[in-house]
C-alpha cells in the first residue's frame, strides 16, 4: 500500500464509520426502475438525485476536505463490445453462442496527487442481471472459465502490431475480484443489489454497497498496474475498455501516462464540479462499456509511492 493510499484510506474510514454512512451507497439505488438491466445501468449513471449524482451529493461531499478532493463520475455508452471467444474455450466450454457482450458496468476507483500522479487503481467489470440466474452459457464460459477471448477490430488494430488476442486473469492473479455479477433484484434481499465474485458456482456474493466500500477501502477489485505491467491481462482489458471514451473529443488535453488517468483528467476536471461528472458517448463512436469512475485527488504536496 503506498503511503497516499494509506493516508486515504485513514481519512475514508475515519468518515465511513460513522453512523449508517455505508448505508449511503445502498440509498443510491432509491428511485431506480430495476426491471431492465440496461435502464438501471442507465439511470444509475446518469440520472438527476440518484446513483452517481446522489453519490457525489452524499458521500464525496463529506469525502472531501482540504486534504482530499472525491468526485464520482460516469460513462454511458449505447452499445457494448461482442468478443469472439477462442476455439480452446469451446472445446472446454461450448457455451450457447460465438460472441457475447463482455460486460454492463465498468467501476474503477482512481488515487491521483495533486500533480496528477496515479498512486493507485483499481476495478471491476460487472455482468448485470434481473434476478440470481444466468441467461448466457458463453457469458458465464467468459467470466467462470475461459483464459482467452477476441476483441473487436477496432481494439485490434490500436495496439502495434495488430493483435485481436486478449487473455484472462488467472484465479491466482485475482480474477474473481475482477470479473463480477451485478444482480439487481436478488432473491434473498430484494431491495439490495448485490455484487457477486466468478465463478458463479461459488456463490460468494455480498452487497454492491460492500463491494464500492471495500473498493475505496482499497481492499476491493482488482488492481490495475498499467504503469509497470501495462501488458497484463487486467490491464490490456481495462485499457480496451476505457479506449472509446478517450476517443470522444473533451474540453481538456488528457494528462497522466495511463488510460484511467487520461479520461480522468480530459472529461471530469475539475474534481468538486459535481454537476459535470457524466459522459454520454453517441452511436456513432465505437462500442464501450458503461463506466463508472471514483476519482480521489490529493491536495496535499505530492507523496512518495512506496
Amino acid at each position: 500500500m503506498t503511503q497516499l493510499l494509506d493516508k486515504f484510506v485513514k481519512h475514508y474510514t475515519s468518515v465511513s464509520q460513522k453512523h449508517k454512512f455505508r448505508r449511503l451507497y445502498e440509498k443510491s439505488w432509491n428511485g431506480i426502475s430495476r426491471l431492465r438491466e440496461v435502464q438501471a445501468i442507465k439511470e444509475y449513471l446518469l440520472y438527476p438525485n440518484v446513483g452517481v449524482d446522489f453519490l457525489n451529493k452524499n458521500v464525496a461531499t463529506p469525502l472531501s476536505n482540504h486534504e482530499f478532493d472525491v468526485k464520482f463520475c460516469s460513462i454511458f455508452c449505447h452499445q457494448k463490445p461482442r468478443v469472439t471467444r477462442t476455439k480452446t474455450s469451446k472445446q472446454k466450454n461450448k457455451g450457447s453462442t460465438d460472441k457475447c457482450e463482455i460486460g454492463d458496468l465498468f467501476v474503477l476507483f482512481l488515487l491521483l496527487d495533486r500533480n496528477d500522479a496515479l498512486h493507485y487503481c483499481a476495478g471491476s467489470l460487472f455482468q448485470a442481471k434481473l434476478k440470481s440466474k444466468l441467461d448466457s452459457a458463453s457469458q458465464k464460459a467468459l467470466y467462470d472459465e475461459d483464459l482467452d477471448f477476441l476483441v473487436p477490430e477496432y481494439l485490434a488494430t490500436r495496439l502495434s502490431p495488430r493483435s485481436p488476442y486478449r487473455k484472462m486473469p488467472t484465479l491466482e492473479q485475482g480474477r474473481a475480484k475482477a470479473l463480477r455479477y451485478m444482480i439487481l433484484n436478488p432473491t434473498f434481499s430484494p431491495n439490495n443489489v448485490q455484487a457477486r465474485y466468478s465463478p458463479w458456482e461459488n456463490d460468494y456474493q455480498l452487497r454492491a454497497s460492500t463491494f464500492l466500500d471495500g473498493l475505496l477501502s482499497g481492499t476491493d477489485g482488482l488492481k490495475i498496474e498499467q504503469q509497470s505491467n501495462p501488458n497484463g491481462a487486467w490491464e490490456m482489458i481495462a485499457s480496451d475498455l476505457l479506449f472509446t471514451a478517450l476517443q470522444v473529443k473533451s474540453n481538456r488535453p488528457p494528462r497522466g501516462n495511463t488510460d484511467a488517468l487520461k479520461v480522468a483528467t480530459s472529461h471530469f476536471n475539475s474534481f468538486l464540479d459535481y454537476n459535470n461528472y457524466s459522459l454520454q458517448i453517441e452511436d456513432h463512436e465505437p462500442p464501450s462499456v458503461p463506466t463508472m469512475l471514483a476519482i480521489v485527488q490529493a491536495n496535499s504536496s505530492e507523496e512518495p509511492r512506496g
